[in-house]
This record gives C-alpha cells, structure tokens and sequence, in this order.
C-alpha cells in the first residue's frame, strides 16, 4: 500500500505536464430516447454532473423565456462583481420598467447582493434594469450574449436583462438547460437562487421588502435547490428547477407550460426512479501492471487520468461495459507518464468513451546494446 500511495503522490505532482479535459459543457452526450410527452410546448432535462440530457421535447425550438433570462442576468452580474454587499445609486432609468417590480425609487441605494435577491425571489424588472445599469447597459447585454457563445451554443440572444417579449430575444430548453446548469457551479449564484424567503431593508427611502421566491417546489420538495419561474403572453408559463438528490443535479426546463410546477415534479421524480449516476474510469486509479523488458526495473504501474461516469438508465446497466487493451510487455526505455493503453468505455459493445491509459514509472534500458548505441550517440 505504502509503495502505491509513493506511486501515486509522484504522479500527482507531475501531472502539470498533462493537458485534461474535466468538463465540457457542450459534451452533453450519448442521448439516445430522450424523447417523452409534455404538457410544455419545449422541454429538457438533464442530469448536471455528468451533462447528460435525460429527456427532451422540442429541445431545439427557439422560443420566448420570460424572467428566466434572469438566470443569465444573475450569473453575469455575480461573475462580475467583487464587492456584493456595498450600496450604489441605482440609475434612474431602472425606475418604473413595466411588469413584475420590487419598485424601486429615485436615488435609492441598494447593494448588488439585494438587487440579486429582489430580481430572482421577486422577478424585479427594475432590478434588472439596475442591474445592467451598474456595469454599463450595453457593455452588459455584450457579456449576457457572449455566454451562451462560451458556452458552444447557439440557440439564445437576448435583448434585455429582464425577459420581456422581443422578436430577437429568445432561448431553447436545452439551451437554459445547460446555462442553468453552468451557472449552479457559482456559490453565488446557488446562495441566491434557493433563498426561499429575504428581507430587503428600505435604508430610509422606502418600507422593507419582504421577498418570497416564486418556485412552489423549493417549498413543497426536499432537496429543491429553487432558480427561476417566468411569464409572459407570449412565452406563457416558464420554470427552470433544480434538485440535488442522490448524487444527481436534475436540472429541469420547461417552457410555455401551463401547469408548470407540477411537470417539474413529474420530470424530477421520473428521472430519479429511472437513472442513477454510474463511474466507469476514475481519475488518477490504479489499473494494473505491465511487464518491461530490458528494464531497470520489470514492471510499470499504469493509471487511468480522466474521469468519466454519465447518468444511465437503471434499467440499461447490463449494456454496459468497460474494456482495457493493454500491452502483455513494453520494452524499455519508459517515460514517466507515457501512453500505454486504452480505456474503452461500451454500450453494447460500441465505444461511448474512450481514454489513454498512462505509466507512473519509468524505466531505463539496460541491454548492453542499448547502451552502447546511446554511448555513441552522445560522442557524435
């Protein structure tokens, strides 16, 4: 055991020289059957660890968000700021924007922190206005679209930071499928998203608010992790909902649904009785030994690097498979961290996944041969 934690340790430390791919937004992958009746005129839904899209329906159609352009508001604004808690003169051009509002006034001072609260929980077109304002309108709007782009997608422009209905503003489920789930990374933007209930004080200008957010689920599911509801009478009713439960992100999006929260439950609770979240390579394992020929030493360790496990069909677990092809012996000389095999990851006997398989040993060769050829080489 000692001998193979040493192993490992010198691995770690050299695996700078290694260029990885942990996650991939875009890598949302193997998606077959996903397919299934809604009552939303779009849906999605996918498991977040893994991005794995677990069920669709019209997940491609371009369609109206309402204030669920409120998560990429959000997001844009936590990744760009650096003191949350600060008051700032909110612009007067926030003031008196139509639909929901927590109704700010002239001059009033607010932190980004209660501006972020009041735009989630309450839906505050003003204070997404204030928002935007903060950071420069335009310059805003920039960053809002340059996410789905960073992101590899391709499907979403917004017009404004609030949501409401423009001919060029709009989204795809898949699309708010995959932001939603890139933006559940941030601690920020969890805090907010699942705050259930916030009080905003009024610094003197105007009453306290009190906030309640706008997701029933977060009240009526345990491990309900909240986001984001929206409505307008183009896009109808919209609900993007998140739940952590059993080593699974649900991220469930749907769009222009009447009854709304109850078809977040329905694809919640189908997805945690039908998949379940499987680890075929894990990273930085130990897979086996190999014997060197002509080596210093007569044998290497080979370890698997990257990691890949995807949300699976319980039923489907037997058609799966993991494979390794490997070399009977290598000859040395072996560099540390050298590709020797393969990992193949299957379903039904096809590759879904696959990986090289690394040494971390190294090994000098000691034919005498060898040795004199590279003596010769040297005095060239």
């Amino acid at each position: 055991m000692y001998k193979m934690s040493k192993k490992l340790s010198i691995l770690l430390l050299t695996m700078v020289v290694l260029t990885i791919s942990i996650y991939n937004v875009t890598n949302i992958i193997f998606a077959n059957n996903t397919d299934i009746a809604s009552s939303a005129k779009a849906m999605a839904v996918i498991e977040g660890y893994t991005n794995t899209l677990l069920y669709s329906h019209n997940s491609d159609q371009r369609l109206a968000m309402a204030s669920t352009t409120k998560i990429v508001t959000a997001i844009v604004a936590i990744e760009n700021t650096i003191d949350f808690d600060t008051p700032f003169r909110v612009s007067d051009n926030a003031i008196g924007i139509e639909g929901t509002s927590i109704y700010l006034q002239e001059g009033e001072m607010m932190s980004m922190n209660d501006l972020l609260l009041g735009l989630i929980l309450a839906s505050g077109n003003d204070c997404a206005v204030a928002i935007a304002e903060h950071f420069g309108y335009d310059n805003f709007m920039t960053k809002m679209n340059e996410l789905p782009s960073k992101l590899g997608l391709s499907n979403t422009h917004f017009d404004n930071p609030h949501g409401l209905d423009s001919d060029t503003h709009y989204t795809t489920a898949y699309d708010l499928a995959v932001i939603t789930n890139y933006a559940l990374d941030n601690e920020k933007f969890r805090e907010i998203v699942s705050t259930k209930r916030a009080i905003i004080s009024g610094n003197g200008v105007t009453n306290d608010r009190y906030l309640k957010h706008k997701n029933k689920l977060l009240f009526s599911m345990d491990n309900c992790v909240g986001v984001k509801t929206g409505f307008t009478d183009n896009a109808g009713r919209c609900l993007v909902n998140a739940h952590e439960e059993n080593g699974m992100r649900i991220v469930s999006v749907v769009l222009n649904c009447g009854p709304m929260f109850d078809e977040c439950k329905r694809l919640t609770e189908l997805a945690l009785a039908e998949y379940e979240v499987k680890e075929f390579v894990s990273p930085y394992a130990y897979v086996a030994d190999v014997t060197v020929n002509n080596g210093d030493k007569n044998k290497v360790s080979l370890v698997s690097i990257k990691e890949y496990s995807k949300a699976i069909r319980i039923e489907d677990k037997s058609r799966y498979s993991v494979k390794y092809d490997i070399p009977d012996s290598i000859d040395a000389p072996v560099e540390l961290n050298s590709a020797i095999g393969k990992v193949y990851v299957c379903f039904d006997g096809e590759p879904i996944f696959t990986d090289d398989i690394y040494a971390i040993d190294s090994t000098k060769n000691i034919d005498i041969k060898h040795i004199l050829d590279e003596i010769i080489l040297r005095w060239q």
